[in-house]
């Protein structure tokens, strides 16, 4: 019989306990490899630009408004029906307006669909800031999505974001309550006639397994009254379900041709 240590319990007893407890954490080790993966870089499969609609002068002055480059960039849809799309737009405003601390409202609305989930938060891009000109821009987007075997996915923002998010010291932001289907942003701005041309951009990554479509609007409010601009569109039909052969190929020739570029740096 095995000699029990001072504490009355069996050496062998003791060892056995270590063993399984052992097993169960390389188990749950394994399991978590095993499900995670490497999220897959989806390419978007169909896009659309939405009409332009037309500048409106910001009340008290004769700078104007207007919504520009608005469009909706969709993947293909995954085994169970949905794909992702990106609604997203800029919202100019001209040098001279008198914003006066207004505040600038824009929104998001689309039918049976609800905004997808980053590991931490909604992807809606920009986050809440106190200090809006110093928030770094994604050039990728992590999301909750299912395909190619795993439960993430990545997505291209490189596109849109170019001049950040605030060109001007003292813009806040805050996301009002959150509403399904309606993904909305709330811009503070700084105080007197703005001295150079405001650009705000926003988008949002909707998750749906309907046709994609957004309904963009944004609204200038200054002492002097409202300004509001809109624009809508969809894609013509649903995105075709994902090629994961071919977009796996596709991330493959693209690094390989990455790594080729990088050897050619490095040999000059």
């Amino acid at each position: 019989m095995s000699e029990a240590p001072g504490n009355g319990i069996p050496r062998g007893a003791l060892i056995v306990v270590a063993v399984g407890v052992l097993a169960c954490v390389l188990a749950a080790v394994l399991a978590t490899d095993s499900s995670s993966g490497s999220a897959p870089h989806l390419e978007w499969a169909e896009e659309t630009a939405l009409p332009a609609p037309g500048p409106e002068p910001v009340p008290g002055g004769d700078a104007l408004i207007g919504l520009k480059q608005a469009e909706i960039k969709a993947t293909g849809t995954n085994f169970s029906g949905y794909s992702l799309f990106r609604a997203s737009a800029l919202l100019r405003i001209e040098a001279g307006a008198p914003v006066g601390g207004g505040r600038v409202r824009c929104r998001v609305r689309s039918p049976r669909s609800f905004v997808a989930q980053t590991p931490k938060s909604r992807a809606s891009y920009p986050r809440s800031s106190e200090k809006l000109d110093k928030q770094d821009e994604p050039e990728v987007v992590l999301v909750e999505y299912s395909s190619h075997g795993a439960g993430l996915a990545v997505l291209d923002f490189e596109d849109i974001f170019r001049d950040g998010f605030a060109q001007i010291e003292g813009v806040k932001l805050e996301w009002p309550t959150y509403r399904e289907g309606d993904e909305r942003w709330e811009w503070f701005l700084p105080a007197g006639a703005l001295e150079e041309e405001l650009t705000l951009p926003f988008a949002v990554v909707w998750k749906t397994n309907a046709v994609p479509s957004a309904r963009f609007s944004c609204a200038l409010t200054v002492s002097a009254g409202t300004a509001t601009v809109a624009t809508a569109g969809a894609l013509s039909e649903r995105p075709p379900p994902i090629d994961e052969e071919a977009e796996e190929l596709a991330q493959e020739e693209a690094l390989e041709a990455e790594e080729a570029e990088e050897a050619g740096a490095e040999a000059e």
